[in-house]
């Protein structure tokens, strides 16, 4: 490189130039700063919710509880930089941003969302051997084992996230224009546009998940099996719970994989030239983190009553929506969700259902 074009680039380059907003506002930038900003909203709440939740309901006051208990407080951690400074930064494009705020908003985010990726895979081992050793589960899970393991995972995410300030020129920070977090040339005459340590952590990333994968079929497989050959057990309420964790489980790996193949596409890297896969990948992964804390309540009908979602039932002479309230009034009904459930579904056989609204009278 001659002399003359050394002194270009040094007088072209500004660190930092990749985290700059464009200082005026579009359509697009004005869209995806708001679903930015919403969905990671929802994924806060909704992660906070799953905390009452757990805390409220004996049925998650075991191992699957604590691991995911952890895995919530990653996704809410991992959001909160979206909330706070992403959505915002996107909307209204500043320009004149500190290369430091954009990094540290990327290492908060990435050191939870990795932590939160690793407790998922903890998820997917604890469902498998739920359901495949179910003899062994205690055993295995252990409060030692639970505790060991979730420190152990944040130690690790801590580790990772340290390496992309020791590998030189790895660093990434989130791009207004770009809605996405980007390599930051740390030199004008490096002649690459990715990190080198964030292209084999994207790849690891993904990696990681089609294990989890392999795991989710292999307890899937087993699930068939004993619904197969041992229907007794498949009735169990045990066996069904157990059923439901995994299908949660399951829910979020399979989401969480579409959102590593953007990743992966994407590379953090201006250079690979598709826009809408930098949209997709950040997107994507916020729906999946906010999934995560919906899937609790959709694959638990337990959560459901508590919450006053499960009570439903509309009477076809009359077309008239009985309310919850009837229920808890009617002593006959029983003293515990299921037996209410077993007996208004009894009472009203051929009535039609649909969803009501809890203690909301309606005229018939």
């Amino acid at each position: 490189m001659s002399p003359e074009s050394t002194v270009n680039l040094t007088e072209e380059f500004h660190y930092g130039s990749e985290l700059q907003g464009r200082g005026y506002m579009t359509e697009l930038d004005t869209l995806v700063g708001l679903s930015i900003w919403v969905l990671a909203s929802a994924a806060v709440m909704v992660g906070f919710l799953n905390l009452y939740l757990i805390k409220k309901l004996s049925m998650f006051h075991n191992s699957f509880g604590v691991l995911w208990i952890s895995r919530t407080i990653g996704d809410i951690g991992a959001n909160l930089p979206n909330v706070f400074y992403t959505g915002p930064v996107t909307i209204f494009q500043p320009k004149d941003i500190h290369p430091a705020v954009g990094i540290v908003a990327w290492t908060i985010a990435f050191f939870f969302s990795f932590g939160s990726c690793i407790m998922v895979q903890s998820v997917s081992v604890n469902r498998m051997i739920a359901v495949c050793s179910p003899l062994n589960y205690e055993f295995i899970f252990t409060k030692r084992v639970i505790s060991t393991l979730i420190i152990v995972t944040w130690i690790a995410a801590a580790l990772i996230i340290s390496m992309y300030y020791i590998v030189p020129c790895s660093l990434l920070g989130y791009s207004p224009q770009y809605h996405e977090h980007l390599f930051i040339k740390c030199r004008p005459d490096i002649d690459r546009d990715y990190s080198l340590f964030a292209t084999i952590g994207n790849r690891g990333c993904f990696s990681m998940c089609s294990c989890a994968l392999v795991m989710d079929t292999v307890t899937l497989i087993k699930i068939i099996q004993i619904k197969v050959r041992n229907k007794a057990a498949a009735k169990q309420s045990a066996f069904r719970r157990n059923v439901r964790f995994f299908a949660q489980a399951a829910f979020q790996n399979i989401t969480m994989m579409g959102t590593l193949v953007f990743q992966v596409l994407a590379n953090n890297s201006k250079e690979s030239g598709r826009h809408e896969y930098f949209v997709l990948a950040y997107d994507t992964l916020i729906l999946t983190q906010l999934n995560n804390g919906l899937a609790l309540i959709l694959f638990n009908p337990e959560v459901r009553t508590f919450l006053g979602l499960n009570c439903c039932c509309l009477k076809k002479s009359t077309a008239a929506v009985i309310p919850c309230s009837t229920l808890e009034n009617d002593n006959s009904a029983g003293s515990t969700p299921k037996q209410r459930y077993i007996y208004i579904i009894g009472k009203h056989v051929r009535a039609q259902l649909q969803i009501c609204m809890p203690t909301q009278s309606i005229s018939t």
